[in-house]
């Protein structure tokens, strides 16, 4: 037993220094490409930092992020794990038909931001309503692939709901109707492809139903037949951020587009002309790395102004997350300019915004519920007052996250 023992711990040591000097020796990675993040890089080693135990901490994130083949090791122990039948792995559900559904609980949340961020959206909407008029403001929240396709779900999997977030949201608008939730008209879809297997993302399908919900419900567009669009699967080989947590196989999935005669002769405008295009899609980009969802409108940015030849004499006013770029070209027969902001990704208030564009017509928030909950950059929402920044106002970083 003791010389067991001392192999034992002759091979952990061996294997943990070994483990240091590699992670030492190689160059540290920036960012993983399977769990779709930034990795920890060295911490700096400074006096306060040891004595208060913080650099320790900082350098064991470090090594467990740095260490060498972990992606290879992650796959191993979900590989082991799937193997002795457990249906949650890494935060991820395995669930029915290959569908991957993420698992998020209420502790997951901050408490405090939620409650900020429900007061935050709650006073712009109030303030825009106030503005713009009632039947003109509304706002979407889009449950999470858990929630729409709990029929996908093993057995005995808690379903999130988050309707005391909503209920609250609701509660605090001057006019509650604006407020659409999402759920019930995605659940009536749920045995239809409207969330991608491996994705945490809505398919266009999922985006026409709620499209046509939005737009029955609210008067701000007018809604068409699903034979009205010309479906193109752009992708077939598509594993998303689900897939990249736990690596394990199941069906790739498809990416379609919905074309429709209104998307031809638009212009696509990125932070104020950093990058401009004539079209909603870019498979050329979505095809260099695993996220085929960037097709739509290539990346998340601060602001993307979109021109269309709707003539309409109509401008709408879209703070959105990444749910809302596969959700546009649908507004594309009904806007003149769409003018979408995302402010996860800039600080400029919107009262600057609102004084930018002093012809917007309509306004429409489109949130993941969850992501909007997770938001920590929504406070420029709230400072609605219109002004002209000036020159001397003006700082580049406030596009910058």
């Amino acid at each position: 037993m003791k010389k067991a023992d001392i192999i034992k711990s002759v091979v952990f040591t061996v294997m943990l220094f070994g483990a240091t000097i590699a992670a030492t020796i190689c160059p540290d990675k920036e960012y993983s490409v399977m769990e779709n993040r930034e990795l920890t890089q060295r911490p700096c080693l400074t006096k306060e930092k040891v004595l208060h135990g913080k650099f320790q901490s900082e350098y064991e994130t470090y090594l467990n992020e740095q260490f060498p083949m972990r992606d290879k090791c992650i796959d191993v122990s979900v590989l082991i794990q799937a193997s002795l039948g457990k249906k949650d792995i890494n935060g991820v559900y395995l669930g029915k038909e290959g569908y991957l559904l993420e698992k998020n609980e209420k502790k997951d949340f901050d408490t405090e931001q939620v409650k900020e961020n429900v007061k935050t959206l709650a006073s712009f909407l109030n303030d825009m309503t106030e503005d713009y008029g009632k039947e003109h403001v509304s706002c979407m929240m889009i449950p999470s692939k858990t929630l729409a396709l709990s029929n996908m779900l093993p057995a005995f999997a808690n379903i999130p709901e988050y309707k005391d977030v909503l209920v609250s949201l609701q509660n605090q608008l001057s006019h509650p109707n604006c407020l659409l939730d999402m759920t019930k008209i995605l659940q009536q879809h749920q045995n239809e492809y409207i969330y991608y297997r491996t994705d945490h993302h809505w398919t266009t399908l999922g985006a026409y139903y709620a499209y046509q919900a939005w737009a029955e419900q609210t008067g701000q567009a007018t809604p068409h037949p699903l034979n009205n669009y010309e479906r193109e699967t752009v992708f077939s080989d598509f594993y998303g951020t689900t897939y990249n947590k736990v690596h394990i196989q199941v069906p790739k999935d498809e990416v379609q587009l919905f074309h429709n005669p209104a998307e031809k002769n638009i212009h696509v405008n990125m932070d104020d002309g950093d990058f401009e295009a004539d079209s909603f899609y870019f498979p050329k980009e979505a095809s260099k790395g695993f996220n085929r969802y960037q097709v739509f409108l290539s990346k998340n940015t601060f602001k993307i102004e979109i021109t269309t030849q709707a003539k309409t004499g109509k401008t709408l006013l879209l703070i959105k997350d990444s749910f809302a770029n596969c959700f546009v070209p649908f507004l594309a027969e009904d806007y003149e300019r769409i003018v979408m902001i995302d402010y996860r990704y800039g600080k400029v208030s919107i009262g600057n915004i609102l004084s930018e564009y002093e012809d917007i017509s309509d306004i429409l928030v489109l949130f993941n519920t969850e992501k909007f909950m997770q938001n920590t950059k929504l406070n420029k929402l709230a400072d609605t007052e219109r002004r002209q920044q000036t020159l001397e106002e003006f700082n580049p970083e406030d596009f910058l996250e």
